[in-house]
Formats: structure tokens, C-alpha cells, sequence
């Protein structure tokens, strides 16, 4: 009896010892890259070419078709919790990313990029549609809660912060500005529109830090040397068009200060803190010459790596993984026109919440489902406080009265998942990561 007592509680001290030395982000991986391939596009019937979903596994570093959807374009791929939402032309489809079963499909029109904000799917559009270029749906079985009416034309990449939803209106391939339409989820109305202007043409990707929006606003086709990144107060809505000497392609993420962005063809690198490209090169163009293009991309914010989807739109690609420096490190064969690429993050749920006594900012719980405690214990003055998800996206925001020591965050509204919080004080940020259950 004795002997089997002391087993247990030899495994207790080992099962608490690892909870609590272990910090959240050495707990967190990347199990799996989920590709999306357009296929070849087929103008005429009959039709020989769909789109494929399929999923790279990290750790056997084996690629896997699990689905056909049979159209013939894909837009855009999002990933929360297990789940993968997958635009493709005419079709919205939901899997299971434990089982890569079909949990909802639904038709639609026009789609380009994908959004979440609470239990709400949003939805942007372009061409063909004339009049609600935002939709929302139900993000658990893909039906219509809403039409969003009054933006002024096609729409791109979307930004949920500060308790509204920002939208890239970019007006599509005839667009002439940029703007910013401002929507308040609580009802789904446009409340206003920013417009960037001219500079701004080409709006495509939103990202959020530190109290500001960016869009980065694509070169049009036929353009050279033409593109820029506009700078929006999420306060007071000034902004600024830096308007850039390179090409800009697709905003790839954020890792600390650096915004990735595709620049030249390939991916270089944006300083947020400076308002200035930190470099143009650290991904080359992997032949746009010889109509070899960057199709799609995605970063790992874990394991500080960018998957590159490589190819044309008639030939199978390449998925290329390589750091964030743009060292190579694997390539693997996908599909024609992999033009959407995803990566799934899983965090455990037991996490250590922090020690006030010993840390300069601490939170708590961690994991948690409703209200977040955040205690600062340093003598700086505290400015702001930011939440960013996984894809860098602003998801909560607040200004600080610079005295205030403990703020509580209500994250019952926040997509389960690996989120940063960002504490501004007038001696720097202070970043921490906490798990929402």
C-alpha cells in the first residue's frame, strides 16, 4: 500500500511540475498546412478540373488529398479551433479537421476573403455581385444571419478590433481608391466609410498593431513599381499612405514589429515601428519570368517559418517551406493553382497562469472563457493595450489611463485559440500569450 502510494504521488509531482514549468509557448504546435488547389480554369463545360483540399502534416511531412469540391477557383482558407473554412468560387464548405469530414457546405457567389468574429463567419465579395459585398453567417452551420448593405463596392481582407469589424473596399478590378468601411457587429450596419484615396488603390490585405490598422494595398495589374501600405488610427481615424517603390503583392502576417508582405514577387518585410520597409529580398521572386509565381503564403508564427505555394495556373506547384530569414528548409508537390494555404495551431489546455510576484505583466486565468485578468507590476506608465489572434489580427484594443495596474478583458466573444496581448508603456511593449478555451 505504501509502495503505491508513494507511486502516485511521485506522478502528481511530475504531471504538476511539468504544468507548471512548462511556459505557453513552447506548448504550442503546428500539426498540420492545409492547401487549396484552384485547378485549372475551365470557361466551358465539359469540366475535367476541380479544386483539391488537401493536408501537409508536419511531422510525418506527408501530403493528403481529403476533398473535391467541384468548382473552379479557390479565394481563401480559414482556420479556428480544429475547423477549415474553404472559399472556393461558388461554394462555402466547413471540415473537421480531426476527421477531414465535411461538417457544412453552402452555395454562394462572388467570395474572397473569410473572417470570424464570435460565432459569426464573415463573408466579403466582388464580382458578380452588385449590392451586398459583406455577408455573415452562422459559423456553425454556414446559414445567413445577415446582409451587410451600403459599402460602395468589391471587397477584400477583413479586421475585427475594437468592438467593429473593419472591411477593405477595394471596388474591384475598375477601383480607382481605397476605403475602409467601419461595421458594427452588435446589428451588421455600415456605420461609415474611410476613404484613402487614390494612394490606396489596390486595397486588399487588413492587419492590426498597436492601436493602428494597415492595409496593404496591392499594385494593380499593369502596373509597375506601384503599391503602398496605408497607416489608420483606430482612434481617431487619421491616416497616412506610404506609398512604396516595389511591387506589393498579398500581406503574408506579423512577427513581432515586421510585417510580411509580398514585395518584388517574392516576400520582404515592413517595420511598423519605423513606417519604412526593412527589406525587399528575403524571399526572391521564384521566377515570374518563366510565369512561376508566389500563389499563396502563410506564417508560422511558432516555429518562425513561411510555407510558400509556388506555381503557375496549368501545372502542378510546389509548397516550399523555408524560415523567416528565407532559408530553405523542405519543398513538397501540390497541386494546380494552389493559390490558398492555412496552417492549424493547437495549444494545450493546461497551461500555468503566471506568478504576479515574479512577472512584470501577468494574466490570468490561462486558459480562459470569459473575463481575462491582466495585472501590470512594473513602474512604467501603461498606455494601451492590444489582443492580437495568430494571423496578426487586432481583435481587442483599449487606451490606458498610464497609473492603471490591473484591466479585465471579456473574451467571451473571442474565437477559441492561441492569442498576444501587447501592454504599451512609455518604455516599450510587453507581450504575453494566453490560450482562449
Amino acid at each position: 500500500m505504501k509502495k503505491h502510494y508513494f507511486i502516485i504521488l511521485m506522478i502528481v509531482f511530475v504531471l504538476m511540475g511539468v504544468s507548471s514549468l512548462l511556459p505557453a509557448q513552447d506548448n504550442t504546435t503546428v500539426p498540420q498546412v492545409i492547401i487549396a488547389n484552384g485547378g485549372r480554369f475551365e470557361t466551358n463545360p465539359p469540366y475535367f478540373d476541380y479544386v483539391t483540399v488537401a493536408s501537409y502534416n508536419t511531422l510525418t511531412q506527408t501530403y493528403t488529398l481529403f476533398d473535391t469540391i467541384y468548382t473552379q477557383s479557390v479565394q481563401d482558407i480559414l482556420i479556428t479551433d480544429h475547423y477549415a473554412y474553404v472559399a472556393a468560387q461558388d461554394s462555402i464548405v466547413k471540415y473537421d479537421l480531426n476527421t477531414y469530414q465535411r461538417v457544412a457546405i453552402v452555395a454562394d457567389s462572388g467570395l474572397d476573403k473569410l473572417g470570424i468574429y464570435g460565432d459569426k463567419l464573415i463573408v466579403t465579395k466582388g464580382y458578380p455581385v452588385k449590392r451586398f459585398f459583406v455577408e455573415i453567417l452562422d459559423a456553425g452551420n454556414l446559414t445567413i444571419s445577415s446582409f451587410v448593405d451600403n459599402i460602395t463596392g468589391d471587397c477584400g481582407g477583413i479586421l475585427a478590433s475594437n468592438d467593429s469589424v473593419y472591411v477593405a473596399v477595394n471596388g474591384g478590378y475598375m477601383g480607382s481608391e481605397g476605403k475602409l468601411a467601419v461595421i458594427n457587429p452588435s446589428n451588421w450596419t455600415v456605420t461609415h466609410e474611410i476613404n484613402f484615396g487614390p494612394d490606396a488603390v489596390g486595397i486588399w490585405n487588413l492587419f492590426g498593431y498597436s492601436g493602428y490598422i494597415y492595409s496593404i494595398n496591392v499594385t494593380p495589374g499593369g502596373s509597375s513599381q506601384v503599391g503602398s501600405i496605408t497607416k489608420c488610427s483606430q482612434y481617431n481615424e487619421t491616416f497616412t499612405n506610404n506609398i512604396l517603390g516595389v511591387t506589393v503583392g498579398d500581406g503574408v502576417g506579423i512577427q513581432g514589429h515586421l510585417l510580411y508582405v509580398g514585395f518584388n514577387n517574392g516576400i520582404g518585410s515592413y517595420d511598423l515601428d519605423n513606417d519604412a520597409i526593412a527589406d525587399t529580398n528575403i524571399v526572391r521572386d521564384p521566377g515570374v519570368a518563366n510565369h512561376i509565381y508566389i500563389l499563396g503564403a502563410a506564417l508560422d508564427y511558432v516555429n518562425n517559418d513561411f510555407y510558400l505555394n509556388f506555381g503557375n495556373y496549368s501545372n502542378p506547384g510546389k509548397c516550399v517551406e523555408t524560415t523567416i530569414s528565407g532559408d530553405s528548409l523542405t519543398s513538397f508537390n501540390v497541386g494546380i493553382s494552389p493559390n490558398a494555404i492555412a496552417i492549424e495551431f493547437l495549444t494545450p489546455t493546461m497551461i500555468h497562469p503566471g506568478n504576479t510576484r515574479d512577472e512584470v505583466v501577468a494574466i490570468s486565468p490561462n486558459p480562459v472563457n470569459g473575463w481575462l485578468k491582466v495585472t501590470f507590476n512594473g513602474q512604467e506608465e501603461t498606455r494601451a493595450i492590444t489582443i492580437s489572434d495568430l494571423t496578426g489580427r487586432t481583435i481587442y484594443s483599449s487606451d490606458l489611463k498610464g497609473n492603471e495596474k490591473s484591466v479585465k478583458v471579456n473574451t467571451s466573444s473571442f474565437p477559441p485559440g492561441v492569442y498576444f496581448l501587447s501592454l504599451n508603456t512609455n518604455n516599450g511593449n510587453i507581450a504575453k500569450k494566453f490560450v482562449k478555451k
